[in-house]
């Protein structure tokens, strides 16, 4: 929020809640203060209500915490009595109490003889009668006017300024002139004591009202948020803004600079969601300027700063604070009542003090040089070990990390790691990381600090986080430490899948062709080839390599499992099934066993998701003992698309949004397939597009399924050539790759656009294919895109009736819905089958998928139902199309009408909400503005 710079202030302050860096959207700021007016709206309506009322109270007195944006409602309410013919005279108390800034409706100064609305007299306090002989003087230049004084920040007020205030407020009382004055919270003396006292005295007498400033709610806070990110913020990331920000509406922009800054935001096809580890705490360089809410002493300043860091401490906080100031309890004391006074702090009933808004608190401990911080955190820990503080286990470790060695390295160590192991499950990956990294700098032996770098390693794999995997993988293998063969073998796969995530891709080439200079054995060195070429998209290579290395790799047990593995995955890719199911061997897995005895299942739910088989996919993870809740997040979002659930599309974005792994994930095509064609389903286009190109640069093994979608978007603008060049090419790269996986996706896509193109030898030519991968594939998904591409280019409604039945018995709802649209369509499935389309795509919110089916409906002579929400969903589409930036021919193409249509649509559209053009309607249909 807007805050003016006071005089006569010293260089030292605090100024909290100051964006760190320029919002994405130039006009965010705007933005949130739009948002703080409309959330304040409340008050400024019950303010000018009380202006407005005859016989209203002569003073009102906004307040509210520091930061809520009192100059904003104050400013709001002077630009709505102006508008309206109020003369408003507008003012401030600067910090010393002296009325500054004095603005005249615009025009200074005033007439001849005009004095000041409001300014402070010596003696006015100690002698009331001095008080109302200024009050009748500053009365007779704003009653002849019948004006409305605005005083902002008259917490500032001395205790003459208050006197005079409240004789002003008897001398106009009766009058049309009010005094509105705005009073940030909590109160600092002298105003508290006399301006207490004061204002019950005319409460009593019924000229005063107080109306309080509230701060933002959460449903406030999300529009903030999605005004600064230009998202959808998920509930998680609106509650952690919320409980960071405490609602003030100048710290929201600041917590979201923050965390987005730090890598905590991840936007998804314009949603955006906190990652599970987001940092809770702000790192040297991260951390935004402050601005001024408050301006305090450069002492007050030091005392701030290091009672954030102290603030866990609780009720023995005074006594750190002197022990660290060098000065007695009683001073420290002193200091901290100061920065209660100041709205800094508030004081719990058990003694304890928090800071009101916990994102200052982490921005003044940024503020302190790294080794105060860490003797800072080690007074508070040797306090919780004296049993002086009362601290939880992961409270205590985090002090530990941040303290080191300046602990004594035995008992920090040994509780890091009791931490670790006690919170396994609870603890975050990023903040088990921090922990394990800490225990292995305070190691007392190699064997415990080389424990603490594989758990780092492995803590860093499971967050996601590739370069402190690539590190700490690279300090044990470089650190000549005796590692267990398997545990050094396995470290050197690991490095290579954190490289691809990394986007190593020199590095990565080099390990693929055998040139990288790695201290590992040959059998090692031979898988890392195979898993790097899989990687880089090359199967046929890495599974020839892996033939040929067999003798080497499959003598030593620490690579025999892996490469087995691999291999067994390699003949699904290739169509060898018969290998593939002699392969497929699945055990129960309890929580004894760990991941090592799970990763086998993954991998076989991960070939059941490449091949579209959702039933096997299932029946696997209920022979292992797994629940839906212990899948993996892109299995569970690709069996919920695939059976089209509501929640499918959440479920995806969620899965995008927490990719805490660095494997390659065998099913990822089909799960941004899946993805893909439910956002196109929609209308979103742009999403599907950056979805795309989002899957391109994190995988390239098997993206040939990824051109199904382009091909798709293609041949829905009316690019039918360009699509099918795009899926031929596609295919001919699979063949030449060695993969049969996915092309059967190509192919059924193929025979579509050949008969767009009236082309049907060729769709015939292509049915031939599908059937034979068919053959091979021996998976529901490729039957049934079989039999439909036998249905379409041979007209055969049996084989229709097939198909459907094939995806309804094996769960694959999307694929039977869009099937039987196209299906339907072309006269090969009955009528009715359009009513369950209809309603599945309803039921999905698919607005492109719904109007394709009412056109179907339409040619087949079927009723569509609902008049006025059709046309509340065809307004709706248009709407959404118009912000994909799409031509008038490229929509009319994607509704399958014609150009006129869209125009008299869009004329239609322009009439009746009142906006003028394209971009003035796509700007509202995005920030939200107009709401259909």
């Amino acid at each position: 929020m807007e805050h003016r710079a006071r005089e006569g202030v010293r260089a030292a302050t605090i100024r909290p809640f100051r964006a760190a860096t320029v919002p994405p959207r130039a006009d965010s700021g705007h933005y949130v203060i739009m948002i703080h007016v409309s959330v304040a709206r409340s008050s400024i309506d019950q303010v000018i209500d009380l202006v407005n009322a005859d016989g209203g109270p002569p003073l009102v007195v906004v307040t509210g915490r520091t930061g809520t944006g009192r100059s904003t409602v104050l400013a709001e309410i002077g630009r709505f009595l102006q508008a309206r013919g109020r003369v408003v005279i507008d003012t401030r108390i600067a910090r010393d109490g002296v009325p500054v800034d004095r603005r005249d409706g615009g025009t200074t100064p005033g007439p001849a003889g005009w004095s000041a609305p409001l300014t402070p007299v010596d003696g006015a306090f100690d002698d009331r009668s001095t008080a109302r002989r200024a009050a009748t003087a500053m009365a007779a230049s704003v009653v002849p006017r019948e004006a409305v004084v605005l005083v902002d920040d008259a917490q500032w007020m001395d205790r003459d300024t208050a006197a005079v205030l409240e004789a002003l407020a008897h001398r106009v009382a009766g009058t049309a002139v009010r005094y509105v004055c705005a009073v940030a919270l909590p109160c600092p003396e002298p105003l508290r004591s006399a301006g207490v006292a004061a204002l019950r005295r005319l409460r009593a007498e019924r000229l005063v009202a107080t109306v309080r400033v509230p701060a933002l709610d959460l449903d406030a806070t999300a529009l903030a948020v999605r005004a600064h990110v230009g998202a959808l913020p998920s509930p998680e990331l609106v509650a952690h803004v919320r409980a960071r920000s405490r609602g003030i509406a100048a710290a929201v922009v600041d917590v979201v600079s923050s965390v987005r800054d730090s890598g905590g935001v991840r936007l998804v096809s314009g949603h955006a969601y906190l990652v599970p580890d987001a940092p809770d705490d702000l790192a040297d360089g991260s951390a935004p300027p402050l601005r001024g809410v408050s301006l305090i002493s450069p002492a007050a300043w030091r005392t701030a700063c290091t009672a954030a860091a102290l603030e866990p401490a609780g009720p023995v906080l005074p006594a750190l604070l002197a022990t660290t100031l060098e000065t007695t309890v009683d001073e420290a004391l002193a200091r901290l009542r100061d920065l209660e006074a100041a709205g800094l702090l508030h004081r719990a009933r058990d003694g304890s003090r928090r800071f009101l808004v916990p994102f200052l608190a982490s921005r003044l401990r940024a503020e302190l040089r790294p080794y105060e911080r860490r003797r800072l955190a080690a007074l508070v820990v040797r306090a919780a070990w004296q049993g002086e503080v009362a601290l939880s286990r992961p409270a205590l470790a985090d002090l530990i990390a941040v303290a080191g060695r300046l602990l004594p390295a035995a008992r920090a160590h040994a509780d890091l790691v009791a931490a670790a192991q006690e919170t396994r499950r609870e603890a975050t990956p990023c903040r088990d990381a921090r922990w394990w990294r800490a225990a292995a700098e305070l190691a007392g032996s190699e064997d415990d600090r080389v424990r603490a770098w594989l758990e780092h390693c492995k803590a860093g794999k499971r967050a996601g986080d590739a370069p402190a995997t690539i590190a700490s993988a690279r300090k044990l293998l470089d650190s000549g430490s005796a590692l267990p063969e398997v545990v050094r073998h396995e470290l050197y796969m690991v490095l290579v899948l954190a490289l691809h995530a990394n986007g190593d891709t020199e590095e990565l080439d080099a390990v693929a062709n055998g040139t990288a200079f790695w201290e590992a054995d040959e059998a090692v060195r031979a898988i890392c080839r195979v898993l790097a070429l899989i990687l880089r998209g090359s199967w046929g290579a890495a599974y020839s390599l892996l033939l040929r290395a067999r003798p080497i790799w499959a003598a030593r047990p620490a690579t025999r499992e892996r490469g087995e593995l691999i291999q067994w995955v390699g003949e699904l890719v290739a169509g060898r099934m018969d290998e593939f199911e002699a392969g497929l061997v699945v055990s129960p897995v309890t929580d004894g066993e760990g991941m090592r005895r799970r990763y086998p299942t993954d991998w076989a739910i991960a070939c059941m998701v490449a091949l579209g088989d959702v039933q096997r996919g299932r029946e696997i993870a209920r022979t292992a003992g797994l629940a839906e809740s212990d899948l993996l997040p892109t299995h569970r979002a690709v069996f919920a698309l695939a059976e089209g659930r509501p929640e499918a599309q959440e479920m995806a974005r969620r899965s995008l949004a927490d990719r805490g792994r660095h494997h390659f994930e065998l099913g990822d095509p089909n799960f941004y397939q899946q993805f893909g064609s439910l956002a196109l389903a929609k209308g979103e286009l742009g999403a599907t597009r950056q979805l795309i190109a989002t899957a391109r640069a994190e995988m390239h093994a098997l993206d040939h399924v990824l051109d199904v979608l382009d091909a798709t978007i293609e041949a829905t603008l009316g690019e039918v050539d360009t699509g099918r060049a795009r899926l031929e090419g596609a295919l001919d790269r699979a063949r030449d790759n060695g993969v049969v996986v996915g092309t059967e996706l190509l192919l059924s896509m193929l025979v579509r656009l050949h008969l767009l193109a009236g082309d049907v030898p060729g769709a015939k030519a292509r049915v031939q294919d599908l059937d034979a991968v068919a053959d091979v594939l021996r998976s529901p998904r490729a039957w049934i895109h079989a039999t439909s591409g036998r249905a379409l280019a041979h007209g055969d409604t049996a084989a229709a009736a097939e198909c459907l039945r094939l995806a309804r018995e094996t769960g694959q709802a999307f694929d039977e819905a869009s099937l039987g649209l196209q299906l339907a369509w072309a006269g090969l499935a009955e009528p009715e089958v359009l009513v369950d389309v209809y309603a599945f795509y309803g039921r999905l919110d698919a607005p492109l998928a719904r109007a394709w089916t009412r056109s179907a409906m339409a040619a087949r002579g079927v009723p569509v139902p609902g008049r006025a929400v059709t046309k509340a969903e065809n307004e709706r589409l248009l709407g959404q199309l118009l912000t994909e930036g799409l031509t008038n021919r490229q929509i009319a193409s994607l509704l399958g009408s014609s150009e006129k249509s869209v125009e008299g649509r869009l004329g239609r559209l322009f009439s009746r909400t009142g906006y003028r053009s394209r971009i003035e309607l796509a700007a509202a249909l995005l920030d939200g503005s107009y709401r259909h």
